[in-house]
């Protein structure tokens, strides 16, 4: 079952002569527990679409459907919403909140609902992110891969169905990018999670289901790989 459709994506920024196509076009589907890659070169529509899929931002003209809803539809409210109870974002740069401990970060997207984590899932995440001795420091008392986990198990914390993920090893080294994309790749199969991960490391892509590149705006013909 999918779990995302696009017909037709565009995004334009700006008008006339000063206008950037950031995305031409776009037909994309994605199966409910998959694993997907999105690759291509800076400057491609990567970031866009994600932040499109997401709804971060709205797309100039085309349909974008997940779980059978239309996000063409959504006002802002609806869309904040959508964002904080359906998605998990993990980006390159962490953006955790700084007065904020790991503890209170991980459990951000529920408080901002009026809610509490679940404790069990909580110690769960925090026992195999390897925070638990970290779960009352403030962002600057970590390194970069403890960031990085803090920023992992907020994306989990209420088991979205869709994690979006926008280079989230581009600011580690090899060891702790490798640690994160297990983990990672580990717990969304775990819960039956949807993942759609921006990456320019072929090594990383290898790990997905499919992998789809993209230049210029558009999906390039023969370009969707099967890993299945």
């Amino acid at each position: 079952m999918s779990i995302i459709k696009t017909k037709g994506l565009v995004k334009t920024y700006g008008k006339k002569d000063a206008a950037v196509h950031a995305l031409r076009g776009v037909d994309l589907e994605v199966q409910s527990g998959e694993f997907l890659a999105v690759i291509g070169p800076s400057g491609s529509g990567k970031s866009t679409l994600l932040h499109l899929l997401g709804g971060v931002d709205r797309a100039t003209e085309g349909s974008i459907l997940v779980e059978d809803k239309e996000l063409s539809g959504f006002n802002e409210k609806q869309l904040s919403l959508y964002r904080r109870r359906r998605i998990g974002f993990v980006f390159q740069y962490y953006n955790l909140v700084p007065v904020l401990t790991v503890e209170e970060n991980i459990s951000l997207p529920l408080m901002l609902d009026g809610l509490k984590p679940d404790q069990e899932w909580l110690e769960e995440l925090l026992t195999r992110l390897n925070l638990q001795d970290k779960r009352h420091s403030l962002p600057n008392q970590l390194s970069g891969g403890q960031q990085q986990r803090t920023a992992m198990a907020r994306a989990l914390i209420h088991r979205p169905a869709l994690v979006l993920a926008d280079e989230p090893t581009g600011n580690l080294d090899s060891q702790n990018g490798r640690e994160i994309m297990a983990l990672l790749r580990d717990t969304v199969r775990r819960v039956g999670q949807t993942l759609i991960l921006i990456t320019h490391d072929h090594n990383i892509a290898a790990q997905a289901d499919r992998i789809m590149v993209i230049e210029d705006g558009l999906i390039r013909p023969m370009s969707v790989v099967s890993r299945v």
